[in-house]
Protein backbone atom coordinates (compact mmCIF):
# COMPACT_ATOMS: atom_id res chain seq x y z
CA UNK A 1 0.00 0.00 0.00
CA UNK A 2 1.72 3.46 -0.99
CA UNK A 3 1.06 6.94 0.85
CA UNK A 4 -2.11 7.89 -0.91
CA UNK A 5 -3.85 4.64 -0.72
CA UNK A 6 -3.36 4.53 2.94
CA UNK A 7 -4.45 7.99 3.69
CA UNK A 8 -7.39 6.97 1.02
CA UNK A 9 -8.28 3.61 3.25
CA UNK A 10 -8.09 6.40 6.38
CA UNK A 11 -10.63 8.44 4.68
CA UNK A 12 -12.91 5.29 3.79
CA UNK A 13 -13.07 4.19 7.00
CA UNK A 14 -13.43 7.40 9.30
CA UNK A 15 -17.56 8.19 10.78
CA UNK A 16 -17.34 11.62 9.02
CA UNK A 17 -16.53 10.70 5.63
CA UNK A 18 -19.96 9.55 3.77
CA UNK A 19 -21.96 11.69 6.11
CA UNK A 20 -19.78 14.77 4.60
CA UNK A 21 -20.34 13.48 0.87
CA UNK A 22 -23.69 13.11 1.73
CA UNK A 23 -24.21 16.66 2.89
CA UNK A 24 -22.62 17.85 -0.17
CA UNK A 25 -24.67 16.03 -2.25
CA UNK A 26 -27.75 17.39 -0.55
CA UNK A 27 -26.70 21.07 -0.97
CA UNK A 28 -26.17 19.98 -4.94
CA UNK A 29 -29.48 18.57 -4.81
CA UNK A 30 -31.61 21.47 -2.93
CA UNK A 31 -29.66 24.07 -5.44
CA UNK A 32 -30.73 21.90 -8.74
CA UNK A 33 -34.25 20.97 -6.99
CA UNK A 34 -34.51 24.83 -7.23
CA UNK A 35 -33.71 25.80 -10.27
CA UNK A 36 -35.71 23.13 -11.80
CA UNK A 37 -38.96 24.43 -10.03
CA UNK A 38 -38.36 28.15 -11.51
CA UNK A 39 -38.06 26.53 -14.69
CA UNK A 40 -40.65 23.91 -15.26
CA UNK A 41 -43.90 23.60 -14.41
CA UNK A 42 -44.52 20.71 -12.59
CA UNK A 43 -46.67 21.47 -9.69
CA UNK A 44 -49.67 19.14 -11.31
CA UNK A 45 -47.59 16.38 -11.52
CA UNK A 46 -46.27 16.14 -8.17
CA UNK A 47 -48.09 14.35 -4.43
CA UNK A 48 -47.41 17.59 -2.62
CA UNK A 49 -48.79 20.79 -4.18
CA UNK A 50 -49.07 23.21 -0.91
CA UNK A 51 -48.96 26.97 0.01
CA UNK A 52 -45.85 28.61 1.20
CA UNK A 53 -47.33 28.59 4.63
CA UNK A 54 -47.97 25.03 3.97
CA UNK A 55 -44.56 23.82 2.63
CA UNK A 56 -42.67 25.83 5.44
CA UNK A 57 -44.31 23.96 7.78
CA UNK A 58 -43.77 20.84 6.15
CA UNK A 59 -39.87 21.45 5.51
CA UNK A 60 -39.41 22.59 9.06
CA UNK A 61 -40.62 19.82 10.37
CA UNK A 62 -38.92 17.33 8.21
CA UNK A 63 -35.54 18.93 9.35
CA UNK A 64 -36.18 18.94 13.11
CA UNK A 65 -37.37 15.09 13.14
CA UNK A 66 -34.26 14.17 11.36
CA UNK A 67 -31.91 15.87 13.27
CA UNK A 68 -33.97 14.53 16.39
CA UNK A 69 -33.69 10.93 15.23
CA UNK A 70 -30.20 11.47 13.87
CA UNK A 71 -29.18 12.52 17.62
CA UNK A 72 -30.94 9.33 19.06
CA UNK A 73 -28.77 7.36 15.85
CA UNK A 74 -25.49 8.89 17.53
CA UNK A 75 -26.53 8.00 21.10
CA UNK A 76 -27.82 4.67 20.63
CA UNK A 77 -24.22 3.99 18.77
CA UNK A 78 -22.37 5.52 21.62
CA UNK A 79 -23.97 3.32 23.77
CA UNK A 80 -23.20 0.76 21.51
CA UNK A 81 -19.47 1.53 20.97
CA UNK A 82 -18.93 1.36 25.51
CA UNK A 83 -20.76 -1.69 25.25
CA UNK A 84 -18.79 -3.10 23.13
CA UNK A 85 -15.62 -1.80 24.49
CA UNK A 86 -16.23 -2.81 28.24
CA UNK A 87 -17.40 -6.56 27.09
CA UNK A 88 -15.28 -7.61 23.87
CA UNK A 89 -11.62 -5.03 23.96
CA UNK A 90 -11.36 -1.48 22.71
CA UNK A 91 -9.95 -2.41 19.69
CA UNK A 92 -13.26 -3.51 18.43
CA UNK A 93 -14.41 0.00 18.12
CA UNK A 94 -13.06 0.77 14.70
CA UNK A 95 -15.01 -1.99 13.11
CA UNK A 96 -18.34 0.08 14.44
CA UNK A 97 -16.93 3.48 13.22
CA UNK A 98 -15.82 1.92 10.03
CA UNK A 99 -19.16 0.07 9.95
CA UNK A 100 -20.93 1.69 6.54
CA UNK A 101 -24.49 0.89 7.84
CA UNK A 102 -24.05 2.98 10.38
CA UNK A 103 -22.87 5.76 8.24
CA UNK A 104 -25.20 5.46 6.08
CA UNK A 105 -27.82 5.97 8.32
CA UNK A 106 -26.07 8.81 9.83
CA UNK A 107 -25.53 10.57 6.44
CA UNK A 108 -29.03 10.03 5.32
CA UNK A 109 -30.38 11.71 8.41
CA UNK A 110 -28.20 14.64 8.45
CA UNK A 111 -28.32 15.60 4.68
CA UNK A 112 -32.22 14.96 4.68
CA UNK A 113 -32.32 17.40 6.90
CA UNK A 114 -29.83 20.08 5.48
CA UNK A 115 -31.89 19.37 2.56
CA UNK A 116 -35.18 20.48 4.17
CA UNK A 117 -33.63 23.55 5.66
CA UNK A 118 -32.07 24.67 2.25
CA UNK A 119 -35.01 24.55 -0.17
CA UNK A 120 -36.92 26.16 3.03
CA UNK A 121 -35.23 29.43 2.58
CA UNK A 122 -36.21 29.37 -1.10
CA UNK A 123 -39.82 29.30 -0.18
CA UNK A 124 -41.46 33.04 -0.78
CA UNK A 125 -44.58 34.51 0.00
CA UNK A 126 -46.10 38.18 -1.17
CA UNK A 127 -48.18 39.21 -3.79
CA UNK A 128 -47.02 39.04 -7.33
CA UNK A 129 -43.77 36.91 -5.38
CA UNK A 130 -44.96 34.00 -4.23
CA UNK A 131 -42.88 30.90 -4.83
CA UNK A 132 -43.00 27.30 -3.65
CA UNK A 133 -40.43 25.12 -5.11
CA UNK A 134 -43.12 21.98 -5.05
CA UNK A 135 -40.58 19.44 -6.45
CA UNK A 136 -37.91 20.32 -3.45
CA UNK A 137 -40.89 19.20 -0.77
CA UNK A 138 -42.52 17.00 -2.86
CA UNK A 139 -38.19 15.13 -2.43
CA UNK A 140 -37.98 16.06 0.83
CA UNK A 141 -41.28 13.78 1.77
CA UNK A 142 -40.04 11.41 -0.22
CA UNK A 143 -36.57 11.48 1.49
CA UNK A 144 -38.56 11.58 5.01
CA UNK A 145 -40.24 7.88 4.32
CA UNK A 146 -36.76 6.52 3.01
CA UNK A 147 -35.15 7.65 6.34
CA UNK A 148 -37.92 5.95 8.48
CA UNK A 149 -37.21 3.01 6.84
CA UNK A 150 -33.24 3.70 6.99
CA UNK A 151 -33.79 3.54 11.28
CA UNK A 152 -35.70 0.56 11.10
CA UNK A 153 -32.65 -1.24 9.31
CA UNK A 154 -30.00 1.05 11.27
CA UNK A 155 -31.98 -0.80 14.84
CA UNK A 156 -31.57 -4.43 13.87
CA UNK A 157 -28.53 -3.38 12.47
CA UNK A 158 -26.93 -2.54 15.26
CA UNK A 159 -28.83 -5.52 17.28
CA UNK A 160 -27.20 -7.70 14.86
CA UNK A 161 -23.88 -6.01 14.92
CA UNK A 162 -23.34 -6.46 18.84
CA UNK A 163 -23.84 -10.35 19.05
CA UNK A 164 -20.48 -12.15 19.02
CA UNK A 165 -21.32 -14.51 16.09
CA UNK A 166 -21.18 -11.18 13.90
CA UNK A 167 -18.11 -9.04 15.38
CA UNK A 168 -16.10 -12.66 15.05
CA UNK A 169 -17.12 -13.03 11.67
CA UNK A 170 -16.28 -9.19 10.40
CA UNK A 171 -12.86 -9.86 11.89
CA UNK A 172 -12.15 -13.56 10.48
CA UNK A 173 -13.14 -11.87 6.84
CA UNK A 174 -10.42 -8.43 7.48
CA UNK A 175 -8.00 -11.15 9.18
CA UNK A 176 -8.29 -13.64 6.30
CA UNK A 177 -8.04 -10.88 3.63
CA UNK A 178 -4.50 -9.13 5.20
CA UNK A 179 -2.97 -12.87 6.33
CA UNK A 180 -3.41 -13.40 2.12
CA UNK A 181 -1.93 -9.97 1.49
CA UNK A 182 0.86 -11.43 3.84
CA UNK A 183 1.23 -14.70 2.42
CA UNK A 184 0.30 -14.92 -1.14
CA UNK A 185 -0.43 -18.34 -2.74
CA UNK A 186 2.25 -18.03 -4.90
CA UNK A 187 5.91 -15.80 -4.50
CA UNK A 188 5.50 -12.67 -6.01
CA UNK A 189 7.32 -11.43 -9.25
CA UNK A 190 9.13 -8.94 -7.10
CA UNK A 191 10.45 -11.06 -4.05
CA UNK A 192 13.69 -12.43 -3.83
CA UNK A 193 15.51 -14.09 -0.91
CA UNK A 194 17.93 -12.33 1.87
CA UNK A 195 20.48 -13.99 -0.45
CA UNK A 196 19.89 -11.80 -2.60
CA UNK A 197 20.37 -8.62 -0.54
CA UNK A 198 23.74 -7.26 -1.36
CA UNK A 199 27.12 -6.32 1.32
CA UNK A 200 27.17 -2.10 1.60
CA UNK A 201 29.28 -1.42 -0.63
CA UNK A 202 28.56 2.59 -0.74
CA UNK A 203 27.68 5.11 1.59
CA UNK A 204 25.22 3.91 3.88
CA UNK A 205 22.87 6.20 6.35
CA UNK A 206 19.94 5.19 9.21
CA UNK A 207 16.77 7.01 8.65
CA UNK A 208 15.24 7.58 11.83
CA UNK A 209 12.00 8.66 13.27
CA UNK A 210 11.48 12.41 14.11
CA UNK A 211 8.50 11.20 16.67
CA UNK A 212 7.21 8.44 18.57
CA UNK A 213 4.18 6.14 17.45
CA UNK A 214 2.81 2.88 16.16
CA UNK A 215 4.14 2.34 12.47
CA UNK A 216 0.75 1.59 10.63
CA UNK A 217 1.78 1.53 7.12
CA UNK A 218 5.24 1.14 4.92
CA UNK A 219 4.57 2.19 1.70
CA UNK A 220 6.85 -0.45 -0.24
CA UNK A 221 6.18 1.17 -3.74
CA UNK A 222 7.11 4.48 -2.71
CA UNK A 223 10.19 3.14 -1.73
CA UNK A 224 11.51 1.16 -4.38
CA UNK A 225 10.35 4.22 -6.31
CA UNK A 226 12.91 6.01 -4.04
CA UNK A 227 15.37 3.73 -4.22
CA UNK A 228 15.43 3.34 -8.11
CA UNK A 229 15.49 6.95 -8.77
CA UNK A 230 18.22 7.44 -5.84
CA UNK A 231 20.34 4.14 -6.75
CA UNK A 232 20.25 3.27 -3.24
CA UNK A 233 19.00 0.24 -1.66
CA UNK A 234 16.45 0.96 1.72
CA UNK A 235 16.66 -2.55 4.84
CA UNK A 236 13.45 -1.53 6.75
CA UNK A 237 14.09 -2.78 10.59
CA UNK A 238 10.31 -1.96 11.83
CA UNK A 239 7.09 -4.04 10.43
CA UNK A 240 3.42 -2.82 11.14
CA UNK A 241 2.46 -2.31 14.42
CA UNK A 242 6.06 -1.74 15.80
CA UNK A 243 6.29 0.86 18.18
CA UNK A 244 9.09 3.53 17.60
CA UNK A 245 10.26 6.34 19.88
CA UNK A 246 11.88 9.45 18.27
CA UNK A 247 15.60 8.93 17.31
CA UNK A 248 14.88 5.10 16.93
CA UNK A 249 15.61 3.53 13.34
CA UNK A 250 13.36 2.95 10.60
CA UNK A 251 15.56 1.88 8.33
CA UNK A 252 19.15 2.20 6.51
CA UNK A 253 19.91 3.41 3.29
CA UNK A 254 23.14 1.57 1.41
CA UNK A 255 23.87 3.68 -1.66
CA UNK A 256 24.63 1.81 -4.85
CA UNK A 257 28.37 2.41 -5.53
CA UNK A 258 29.02 4.50 -8.59
CA UNK A 259 31.90 6.53 -9.56
CA UNK A 260 30.22 9.16 -11.83
CA UNK A 261 26.52 10.83 -10.32
CA UNK A 262 24.43 13.85 -10.97
CA UNK A 263 23.77 14.29 -7.78
CA UNK A 264 26.23 14.08 -4.18
CA UNK A 265 26.08 11.19 -1.97
CA UNK A 266 24.77 13.53 0.70
CA UNK A 267 22.01 14.76 -1.70
CA UNK A 268 21.07 11.34 -2.51
CA UNK A 269 20.96 10.12 1.44
CA UNK A 270 19.03 13.20 2.07
CA UNK A 271 16.21 12.27 -0.58
CA UNK A 272 16.31 9.04 0.25
CA UNK A 273 15.72 9.85 3.73
CA UNK A 274 12.89 12.02 3.04
CA UNK A 275 11.46 9.61 0.79
CA UNK A 276 11.55 6.73 3.39
CA UNK A 277 10.26 9.24 6.43
CA UNK A 278 7.24 9.78 4.01
CA UNK A 279 6.54 6.09 2.84
CA UNK A 280 6.83 4.89 6.97
CA UNK A 281 3.44 6.06 8.19
CA UNK A 282 3.63 6.75 12.33
CA UNK A 283 0.18 7.06 14.47
CA UNK A 284 -0.70 7.03 17.91
CA UNK A 285 -2.83 3.90 17.14
CA UNK A 286 -1.96 0.77 15.88
CA UNK A 287 -4.37 0.28 12.28
CA UNK A 288 -5.26 -3.06 10.59
CA UNK A 289 -4.40 -2.27 6.87
CA UNK A 290 -0.98 -4.35 7.43
CA UNK A 291 -0.90 -4.83 10.79
CA UNK A 292 -2.39 -8.95 10.91
CA UNK A 293 -1.59 -8.45 14.78
CA UNK A 294 -3.72 -6.41 15.58
CA UNK A 295 -6.21 -7.88 13.74
CA UNK A 296 -5.51 -11.42 15.23
CA UNK A 297 -5.79 -9.17 18.62
CA UNK A 298 -9.17 -8.23 18.33
CA UNK A 299 -10.13 -11.71 18.54
CA UNK A 300 -7.35 -12.67 21.26
CA UNK A 301 -9.30 -9.76 23.44
CA UNK A 302 -12.80 -11.27 23.16
CA UNK A 303 -11.68 -15.04 23.54
CA UNK A 304 -9.58 -13.47 27.07
CA UNK A 305 -12.42 -11.35 28.55
CA UNK A 306 -14.83 -14.27 27.40
CA UNK A 307 -12.88 -16.75 29.93
CA UNK A 308 -11.93 -13.83 32.42
CA UNK A 309 -13.73 -14.85 35.99
CA UNK A 310 -16.05 -12.07 35.75
CA UNK A 311 -17.03 -12.98 32.63
CA UNK A 312 -16.96 -16.92 32.57
CA UNK A 313 -18.27 -17.02 29.19
CA UNK A 314 -15.65 -19.69 26.98
CA UNK A 315 -18.32 -20.15 24.62
CA UNK A 316 -18.19 -16.85 23.39
CA UNK A 317 -14.16 -17.59 23.73
CA UNK A 318 -14.82 -20.60 21.37
CA UNK A 319 -16.31 -18.39 19.06
CA UNK A 320 -13.20 -16.35 18.62
CA UNK A 321 -10.91 -19.14 18.48
CA UNK A 322 -13.40 -20.59 15.90
CA UNK A 323 -12.69 -17.77 14.09
CA UNK A 324 -8.83 -17.21 14.15
CA UNK A 325 -8.56 -21.10 12.91
CA UNK A 326 -10.49 -20.00 9.78
CA UNK A 327 -8.51 -17.07 9.05
CA UNK A 328 -5.12 -18.92 9.53
CA UNK A 329 -6.16 -22.05 8.15
CA UNK A 330 -6.68 -19.91 4.56
CA UNK A 331 -2.93 -19.00 4.56
CA UNK A 332 -1.27 -22.73 6.32
CA UNK A 333 0.00 -24.29 3.13
CA UNK A 334 1.55 -20.70 1.92
CA UNK A 335 5.30 -20.19 1.63
CA UNK A 336 6.60 -17.05 3.76
CA UNK A 337 7.64 -14.79 1.04
CA UNK A 338 11.08 -14.09 0.82
CA UNK A 339 11.49 -10.44 2.02
CA UNK A 340 13.81 -8.69 -0.65
CA UNK A 341 11.77 -5.97 -3.64
CA UNK A 342 13.57 -5.87 -6.47
CA UNK A 343 12.51 -2.84 -9.00
CA UNK A 344 11.85 -3.83 -12.95
CA UNK A 345 14.81 -3.90 -13.64
CA UNK A 346 15.47 -6.78 -10.89
CA UNK A 347 17.70 -4.66 -8.49
CA UNK A 348 17.30 -4.93 -4.72
CA UNK A 349 15.67 -2.01 -3.59
CA UNK A 350 13.91 -2.51 -0.04
CA UNK A 351 14.08 -5.46 2.39
CA UNK A 352 11.22 -5.79 4.91
CA UNK A 353 11.27 -6.83 8.40
CA UNK A 354 8.98 -9.79 8.43
CA UNK A 355 7.39 -12.11 10.72
CA UNK A 356 6.52 -15.49 9.64
CA UNK A 357 3.05 -17.14 9.76
CA UNK A 358 4.48 -19.75 12.04
CA UNK A 359 5.56 -16.57 14.71
CA UNK A 360 2.29 -15.07 13.49
CA UNK A 361 -0.16 -18.00 14.83
CA UNK A 362 1.89 -19.36 17.83
CA UNK A 363 2.31 -15.94 19.55
CA UNK A 364 -1.57 -15.60 19.01
CA UNK A 365 -1.92 -19.22 20.68
CA UNK A 366 0.51 -18.35 23.53
CA UNK A 367 -1.76 -15.38 24.24
CA UNK A 368 -5.04 -17.63 24.89
CA UNK A 369 -2.99 -20.31 26.23
CA UNK A 370 -2.20 -18.67 29.30
CA UNK A 371 -5.85 -17.95 30.00
CA UNK A 372 -6.92 -21.37 29.58
CA UNK A 373 -6.52 -23.26 33.13
CA UNK A 374 -9.58 -24.11 34.30
CA UNK A 375 -11.49 -23.70 30.89
CA UNK A 376 -10.96 -27.41 29.09
CA UNK A 377 -13.62 -26.42 26.82
CA UNK A 378 -11.63 -23.49 25.95
CA UNK A 379 -8.51 -25.64 25.73
CA UNK A 380 -9.96 -28.35 23.59
CA UNK A 381 -11.15 -26.39 20.92
CA UNK A 382 -7.99 -24.41 20.73
CA UNK A 383 -5.96 -27.87 20.39
CA UNK A 384 -8.92 -28.63 17.64
CA UNK A 385 -7.51 -25.34 16.11
CA UNK A 386 -4.03 -26.63 16.03
CA UNK A 387 -4.62 -30.02 14.82
CA UNK A 388 -6.53 -28.51 11.79
CA UNK A 389 -3.77 -25.74 11.31
CA UNK A 390 -1.62 -28.88 11.04
CA UNK A 391 -2.94 -30.74 8.73
CA UNK A 392 -3.23 -27.81 6.53
CA UNK A 393 0.38 -26.64 7.16
CA UNK A 394 3.15 -28.41 4.14
CA UNK A 395 5.98 -26.77 5.34
CA UNK A 396 7.59 -29.15 8.10
CA UNK A 397 8.75 -26.73 10.51
CA UNK A 398 4.82 -25.42 10.82
CA UNK A 399 4.01 -28.16 12.01
CA UNK A 400 6.66 -28.89 14.37
CA UNK A 401 5.90 -25.39 15.75
CA UNK A 402 2.34 -26.11 15.96
CA UNK A 403 2.83 -29.16 18.04
CA UNK A 404 5.48 -27.46 20.05
CA UNK A 405 2.25 -25.20 20.61
CA UNK A 406 -0.07 -27.53 21.38
CA UNK A 407 2.17 -29.34 23.78
CA UNK A 408 2.12 -25.88 25.67
CA UNK A 409 -1.62 -25.88 25.83
CA UNK A 410 -1.87 -29.59 27.46
CA UNK A 411 0.84 -28.70 30.07
CA UNK A 412 -0.75 -25.04 30.67
CA UNK A 413 -3.71 -26.53 31.20
CA UNK A 414 -3.19 -30.30 32.78
CA UNK A 415 -3.19 -29.82 36.77
CA UNK A 416 -4.34 -32.53 39.73
CA UNK A 417 -7.06 -30.58 40.01
CA UNK A 418 -8.90 -30.81 36.53
CA UNK A 419 -11.87 -33.75 36.44
CA UNK A 420 -10.73 -36.99 35.26
CA UNK A 421 -13.03 -36.58 32.76
CA UNK A 422 -11.61 -33.47 31.35
CA UNK A 423 -8.17 -34.56 30.73
CA UNK A 424 -9.36 -37.38 28.83
CA UNK A 425 -10.77 -35.16 26.73
CA UNK A 426 -8.33 -32.82 26.29
CA UNK A 427 -5.69 -35.55 25.68
CA UNK A 428 -8.30 -37.16 22.86
CA UNK A 429 -7.83 -33.35 21.39
CA UNK A 430 -4.01 -33.29 21.54
CA UNK A 431 -3.87 -36.51 20.11
CA UNK A 432 -3.03 -35.48 16.57
CA UNK A 433 0.28 -33.91 17.96
CA UNK A 434 1.31 -37.39 20.15
CA UNK A 435 0.49 -36.00 22.90
CA UNK A 436 -2.46 -38.46 24.50
CA UNK A 437 -0.25 -39.64 26.71
CA UNK A 438 0.32 -36.27 28.28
Amino acid sequence: MNRVAFIAARVRDSFWFVPAVAIALAIVLAESIVVVDRALDVRGLLIIDVGPDGARGLLAAIATSMLAAAATMFSITIAVLALTASAYGPRLVRNFMSDRGNQLVLAVLVSTALYALLVLRRVRSGDGNEFVPSAGVSLALGLTVVCIGLLIYFIHHISTSIQISTLASQVRVELGARMLQSFPASTPNDRRHDSSWPTADGASHPVTAVRDGYVADIGVADLVTAGRQQRARVDVGVRPGTFVCAGDTLATIALDAEKTTGASVDERLSAASSSTRAAVALRNERTPYQDVEHLARQLVDIAVRAISPGVNDPYTAVAAIDALAAAFATTAAHADPPPVIVDDDGAPRVRLAQRSWSSTVIDTVDAIRVYCAGQPIVAERLLDSLGRLATAAVEPSRHADLVAAADRVVQSVASPAMQHFDLERIRHSAKWAGKDSA
